[in-house]
């Protein structure tokens, strides 16, 4: 009897191992949110190099030590929006694509877009461009 209530339990953690996993896995929008939030955070490129894909990411290392925290600052000022939203998602073959609204340093709306890709089974910034 004791086997038969092992076997059973088994079975139905089984189940719901699939359910489990898709609630955690993230959505594009929740880690375009997370990304934000750090990168509204950083103080330096670093914590931002996860979230970007291989491509972008090696063009940063690439770039001398002692220029990075200049080209960080620039970033940071052509990246001042607030109430930054997701307002749509779409699935495309590689990944997803965003679209984006926010207002801008000089409190006007701006429309943006982010390329979300997967690479080594995780989500990672292709791309991000803003118009005022």
């Amino acid at each position: 009897m004791r086997t038969l209530v092992v076997v059973m339990v088994s079975a139905l953690m089984l189940f719901a191992l699939p359910v489990a996993a898709q609630k955690a896995a993230q959505t594009p929008t929740q880690f375009y949110t997370e990304y934000r939030d750090v990168w509204l955070k950083a103080k330096s490129i670093d914590p931002i190099l996860p979230y970007l894909a291989k491509d972008s990411r090696a063009e940063i290392e690439a770039t001398p030590k002692d220029k990075r925290q200049e080209m960080f600052g620039m970033m940071k000022l052509m990246g001042n929006m607030t109430n930054v939203k997701v307002v749509k998602e779409t699935r495309q073959d590689d990944g997803y694509m965003l679209v984006l609204t926010a207002t801008g340093p000089d409190k006007k709306p701006m429309k943006g877009s982010a390329e979300i890709i997967m690479e080594d089974g995780a989500m990672k910034l292709k791309k991000e461009t803003w118009t005022s």
